[in-house]
């Protein structure tokens, strides 16, 4: 049947052509706006990054460079840093002829800066790209006997090996209940309940020496080649989701404006604690949850899981099947979300109980979409860690100030 069009239908049609045309221009035009191109500046300048509301100076870019532009707003343009940009103040942006030298690779390894270092564009001679400033954690992407190589702003810098040190890794801290004076509780004699005032010395400790508490999107982040850290970088995190959390925990880490992670056993999640009693380990509800959310980034210690077998002793978790795990997993976000009204509460990341895992429980907690997963076993975490094996750095009553200080520089 042949269709008639009127002078009506025709005007919808060309009005639908112009939206749709308009709609894959403005596409290209976003898209175009975040594809590279080669800058200098008018002005020699720091290079920032963004933390919030803050600017964390890191390295100095020099006027005239050729730089790698890899995104702009209307306050920044930002250059290619190490596996991740640094912000400069857009107005002193020129454009340049492109360049023919073909895009950095990421960096696999890290190093960090000792002092503030020159960055060279050659072994010998050259030209200086800028500098970097101490205590950072350079991804290098080559390195001969004498240097390591690096990205600054989308130039292959080199820095003699002379002004950096071998990263110790990202310490990521373990802990689980907090008394006052675990001597005068059932507890005296677990190793995975210490008393407030060591806690309280040891966020002090972090505190006044310029540590940095990240979030577990940071970390995955970092190891995922996207994000650049700094040397005092650290992850503090909780099993259990116990009630000291609130009690203790959270007013010192608001106070210190620091972010950590409770790790929950789900099933244990009721709608509020009871009230707070030394004598037992006691559990946060949703209430608390919600209550905490601004500090605590709440992730799975599994839901019905965190169990042994009568007479094995083995793990529930590695022996269960596939689909039991699974199931779990679903239960646990479940539990979570009845804290915010039923919305997605992000559980991305989880904590083995008793630290024990198998090839199986990997394999299903990543098809149920937990991106990394944390081990008991001690150490820092290093890029090319296995992101389901990662390790922790536990903290218990037996361990002096000064241990905490080489557990967080992987030397204890």
């Amino acid at each position: 049947m042949l269709h008639v069009f009127t002078k009506k239908s025709w005007s919808i049609l060309w009005t639908s052509l112009l939206v749709f045309f308009l709609v894959i221009v403005s596409q290209s035009s976003a898209e175009a706006a975040t594809q590279s191109s080669t800058v200098t500046l008018s002005n020699s300048t720091g290079g920032y990054s963004i933390e919030g509301d803050q600017l964390i100076g890191t390295a100095t870019f020099m006027k005239g460079v050729p730089y790698e532009l890899v995104a702009q707003d209307e306050k920044y343009g930002y250059l290619s840093f190490g596996n991740d940009k640094l912000a400069v103040p857009i107005h002193i942006v020129q454009p340049a002829a492109p360049s023919k030298d073909k895009p950095l690779p990421k960096g696999r390894t890290t190093v960090i800066t000792k002092s503030r270092v020159s960055v060279a564009s050659a072994l010998r001679g050259g030209y200086r790209v800028g500098y970097i400033n101490p205590g950072q954690r350079l991804p290098i992407i080559a390195e001969t006997k004498t240097h390591v190589q690096v990205n600054l702003g989308g130039v292959r810098g080199f820095i003699p090996k002379t002004v950096v040190t071998g990263d110790p890794g990202i310490p990521v801290l373990m802990y689980h209940q907090i008394v006052e004076n675990r001597a005068t509780t059932p507890f005296a004699n677990n190793n995975m309940v210490i008393d407030l005032a060591p806690f309280q010395q040891q966020m002090d400790y972090l505190k006044k020496n310029g540590w940095k508490t990240i979030t577990p999107e940071d970390l995955d982040n970092w190891l995922m080649l996207r994000k650049n850290m700094t040397e005092k970088t650290v992850l503090i995190t909780f099993d259990d989701g116990l009630l000291s959390l609130q009690k203790y925990a959270y007013p010192l880490l608001a106070k210190n404006e620091f972010k950590a992670t409770s790790f929950l056993i789900t099933s244990r999640i009721k709608q509020q604690a009871q009230p707070w009693d030394d004598q037992a380990f006691q559990y946060v509800g949703l209430k608390e949850i919600r209550e905490t959310v601004d500090v605590f980034s709440f992730q799975h210690h599994t839901h019905g899981l965190h169990l042994r077998r009568p007479g094995t002793r083995e793990p529930y978790l590695t022996t269960s099947t596939p689909e039991q795990i699974k199931a779990d997993i679903d239960l646990g976000r479940f539990q979570v979300s009845k804290a915010f009204d039923m919305a997605d509460p992000n559980i991305r990341y989880m904590a083995y109980p008793f630290g024990q895992f198998n090839e199986t429980v990997k394999k299903v907690i990543s098809a149920s979409g937990i991106r990394m997963a944390f081990t008991t076993n001690p150490g820092n975490v290093k890029l090319g860690d296995h992101r389901y094996e990662l390790k922790r750095q536990g903290i218990s009553p037996s361990h002096s100030l000064k241990d905490f200080e080489n557990k967080l520089y992987g030397a204890y």
